[in-house]
């Protein structure tokens, strides 16, 4: 264990004596006491007790000695230990001495010679309680400093995740407005279309003309809900409750959704799977939205007349979901990107049909939140198969 060191150098021994009596009296045991006969043999002793890791709290040296003189020694020892305390003992008025020792060894006292008892130990123990305190001081201010530092680290990753906040806010806010504007305009020129030309429009035209507000009004809802559904995933507002369910019925509803829509675009969906149950703990409203939006995305994405092959399996631990387009797949930039928000990746919808960049990011984010995993696998011109998987044993994590 290192210790603390109190070093005395003075040239005459019965001095040194009385200086290791007096210290004793002081601080008793506690530290450890070296002794020097000349400046030279002081400077070395201070040296050694540095390189050992030991630490010198206090330096009393004799000021007139043979050699090297009281205030030399105390500047050379201020150069490699500034911390340390020094005290200058004279026994007589060398002014210059205790001068040129405050100015360059940050003298802390001197004390005449023949010096009384107490006050020797008084300088001593007000000299070591000096040093402690600066010593915590220092320790002090340097924990100081580390908590600014920390804090002041902490401050820029707020202040930059805030910014990257606000931008986002911006850019949710260009989309919304990008992506009802079309729809908004479409309902407003097809009811001005019916308000001024009902009286001689054929009934076809008009439920023609209420059939396209329609589809836009859907258009409308389906980004408000994706808006709103983002909403919710960041400020923790999903409600979200897991339990055993049969995932094999709610996969058919979806299938059986989008027949008509893929059939318009001559696509056959090929759902292969075991008649039997496939149990795996999830929400039942959460995974039907998870499964509509992969099938839409599929039909959505592929190009007339081609397959889209929708397969449930199971393993010991997870029930697997996985839909496969014969698309243009994708490149190693897009799935990059593929799961953030907003994102609008090189393949566009084959039919005219929107997207709001979103779907995506929603889905990995609810499949997360029931424990699962979402991912894509995928190679440019040989079409993409997103996969899910979902746990069969409750809270335990699927495929990392």
């Amino acid at each position: 264990m290192n210790k603390v060191a109190i070093v005395c150098i003075d040239d005459e021994p019965t001095i040194l004596d009385s200086m290791e009596i007096e210290l004793e009296k002081a601080v008793g045991h506690d530290y450890l006491i070296e002794i020097a006969e000349d400046g030279q043999e002081g400077l070395e002793v201070c040296e050694e007790l540095l390189e050992n890791g030991d630490e010198i709290a206090l330096v009393i040296s004799d000021c007139i000695m043979p050699g090297m003189k009281g205030d030399e020694l105390l500047r050379r020892i201020h150069i490699f230990s500034p911390k340390t305390l020094k005290i200058l003992l004279t026994g007589q008025a060398d002014l210059g001495a205790v001068g040129n020792a405050i100015k360059h060894a940050n003298l802390y006292r001197y004390i005449a010679k023949p010096w009384q008892s107490d006050d020797f130990r008084l300088t001593v123990t007000e000299a070591l309680h000096s040093y402690f305190q600066d010593k915590k001081l220092v320790e002090f201010y340097a924990h100081l400093e580390e908590k600014i530092a920390q804090r002041t680290c902490e401050l820029q990753d707020k202040n930059e995740a805030l910014i990257k906040l606000n931008e986002e806010k911006n850019e949710f806010l260009g989309i919304a407005a990008h992506d009802l504007k079309n729809p908004l305009s479409a309902i407003q020129g097809f009811a001005e279309m019916i308000i001024c030309d009902y009286d001689d429009m054929p009934k076809n035209e008009t439920i023609d003309l209420a059939n396209m507000i329609l589809t836009s009004a859907r258009q409308m809802f389906a980004l408000v809900k994706n808006l709103l559904d983002v909403n919710a995933i960041e400020s923790g507002k999903t409600n979200i409750s897991l339990s055993k369910i049969d995932i094999l019925p709610t996969m058919c509803r979806v299938v059986n959704c989008y027949v008509e829509l893929a059939k318009a675009k001559n696509i056959n969906l090929q759902f292969q799977y075991e008649e039997k149950p496939f149990f795996a703990f999830v929400d039942s409203n959460t995974i039907f939205e998870v499964l509509d939006n992969l099938v839409s995305n599929a039909v959505k994405y592929s190009p007339y007349g081609q397959n889209v092959y929708i397969r449930i399996t199971e393993s010991e631990s997870a029930v697997r979901c996985e839909i496969q387009d014969e698309g243009p797949g994708l490149s190693e930039a897009d799935q990059q990107k593929l799961f953030s928000k907003f994102t609008r990746l090189t393949p566009r919808p084959t039919g005219k049909e929107t997207s709001t960049g979103l779907g995506l990011f929603i889905v990995k984010k609810l499949v997360e939140a029931m424990n699962g995993k979402a991912w894509c696998e995928s190679e440019l011109g040989q079409g993409a198969t997103f996969i899910v998987e979902f746990s069969r044993l409750g809270k335990s994590r699927c495929r990392e």
